[in-house]
């Protein structure tokens, strides 16, 4: 193209998302920059446009494009046009910086509908309007704050719905539940994984079972782990510092979520068992493993033949299934066979103190790292929403960025709560539950469902299976099979590093494992 020596102009145009209305569409922008340009004697090499993008920021895709052009071709150009200042750009740093950028390869700012002289008021005019322009957008973002805050506090969730949700109407909850075969998968997911099923086969089971985004894609891997931890689906709110109550219907039973809160918060390894919460009608719920797959059963009630029987299912297993009053008459028996001998406890008792002592020890210094943890993320957020507010990061990718710190604050309370839940356990309600261990089947039978739980947690670990009939003994229950082999040949208290189940040596001799890959042969 033959031109005259710095005639050349580019055009650089832009809208944000939302804001491409008549006055600012594109076509509209470059339409006035191309009757300036004609006017003022330019020929337009080429056009920039950026869709989408704050202009907040200089980290713009089309702008640094354009930036890049001009310096390799500043031969040719004398002016980059643009609409108006807001265009270009609200932050009145950005301004300035880019105007000396350009005055470098003598390349001017020249505006298509704003009229700016070449005098010291005139330049002090233009930098006044760069200003304004990153006032008023720093006051829309406050006001766009201020707004969605005190909206979260009066319970709206004000951003996309999540899976298993879609928004709701302007003067209805926020969220409302989404068709009911989605809803129907979305639940599962917790009932999956409280049952034993690692996050990874749920995931895979429900994707194969139909479970879609409202875009009609599967969750992916990525975000369905933290799906599992956002007490969004109980009805809670984690933003901007604030925990609220939601104004939807939660999704998901808070007994059931912080089982699931429970079992992610647990090291890789073996797969723990789940200890719900005390439930009065099914106390063994999370204690009785299947028999053909090992994994704790579930529990609920079914109507039937002019009645109401409670069962214990499994739940990866279709046919298996206990009722209730046999399960728990063979429970009793079961603990009635296994009881220890009043000899025992003593010694036993003194194994527990020390073992307990170390436990709490152990437990203290994670919950301060935990803490410690949480209050680095919280000053994260901090610095997120301090940054949102002066424009240093994007719009676009504040809200995923907050989304995530969220999430890894509430999992890291979750683990907090665990800790937390696990140094309640004292001394006086163990050695309480020790002096009964010669009758504890009597004693299950009438205690409260609180103190059943603690009973069953402490005398059974890993849970313990029931063919339908009885309880198995294969692996005994851990802490009275210490008891029985606690004494050592010189009498001395032979103490592990934790209860651990029995391993079966050759020639009759019982190995302790002591923890770590260690064992004592008795």
């Amino acid at each position: 193209m033959a031109m005259q020596a710095k005639l050349g102009a580019v055009i650089y145009t832009r809208v944000s998302e939302g804001r491409q209305t008549e006055n600012y569409s594109l076509d509209t922008q470059e339409r006035a920059c191309r009757e300036f340009a004609a006017r003022a004697g330019y020929t337009v090499v080429k056009v920039f446009t950026e869709r989408g993008e704050s202009a907040k920021t200089a980290d713009r895709t089309q702008l640094q494009a354009m930036l890049r052009f001009v310096s390799e071709n500043a031969q040719l150009l004398s002016a980059v046009i643009a609409y108006k200042i807001d265009r270009f750009t609200r932050n009145s740093t950005d301004y300035g910086n880019l105007s000396m950028q350009l005055k470098k390869y003598d390349v001017h700012l020249q505006w298509a509908t704003e009229t700016y002289d070449d005098s010291p008021s005139g330049r002090f005019h233009e930098t006044t309007m760069a200003a304004i322009a990153q006032l008023d957008n720093e006051v829309r973002a406050e006001r766009s704050r201020s707004g969605m805050v005190a909206a979260v506090k009066a319970g709206r969730f004000v951003w996309p719905a999540p899976i298993g949700y879609v928004n709701g109407p302007k003067n209805g909850p926020s969220l409302v539940p989404d068709t009911q075969p989605t809803v129907d998968l979305v639940r599962k997911a917790w009932t999956l994984v409280a049952s034993g099923v690692p996050p990874y086969e749920a995931r895979a089971q429900l994707v194969n079972e139909g479970l879609c985004n409202r875009q009609g894609d599967a969750p992916s891997a990525h975000t369905f782990r933290p799906m599992l931890k956002n007490e969004l689906y109980i009805g809670y709110i984690n933003s901007f510092g604030m925990r609220v109550k939601g104004d939807f219907p939660p999704l998901v039973d808070a007994e059931l979520f912080y089982t699931v809160q429970r079992l992610l918060g647990q090291p890789r390894g073996p797969v723990a068992r789940p200890y719900e919460s005390a439930h009065p009608d099914f106390p063994l719920r999370g204690t009785v493993l299947c028999p053909r797959c090992g994994q704790p059963v579930t529990a609920s009630w079914s109507r039937g033949n002019g009645g109401r029987y409670g069962y214990y299912r499994c739940i990866r297993c279709s046919r298996i299934a206990f009722r209730k009053e046999a399960v728990e008459s063979a429970f009793i028996d079961h603990l009635d066979r296994i009881g220890l001998k009043p000899s025992l406890i003593s010694r036993l008792g003194k194994a527990i103190e020390v073992n307990l002592g170390e436990h709490a020890r152990s437990s203290q210094q994670a919950v301060r790292q935990l803490e410690t943890r949480l209050e680095e993320q919280r000053d994260r957020k901090k610095r997120i929403v301090e940054k949102a507010l002066k424009g240093v990061l994007p719009d676009d990718i504040v809200p995923q960025l907050l989304q995530d710190t969220d999430r890894e604050i509430q999992g890291l309370e979750a683990q907090k709560r665990n800790g937390m839940e696990s140094q309640a356990v004292d001394l006086d309600i163990t050695n309480a539950g020790l002096a009964l261990l010669d009758r504890m089947g009597s004693m299950w039978k009438g205690s409260s469902v609180a103190m059943q739980k603690r009973l069953q947690r402490f005398v059974f670990p890993d849970g313990t299976r029931f063919d339908g009939e009885r309880f198995g003994t294969t692996v005994l229950p851990t802490c009275l099979q210490l008891g029985r082999n606690l004494v050592a040949p010189k009498g001395r208290l032979v103490r592990p590093t934790g209860f651990e189940p029995v391993i079966y040596g050759s020639g009759g001799h019982h190995l302790i494992q002591l923890g770590h890959g260690r064992t004592h042969r008795l």
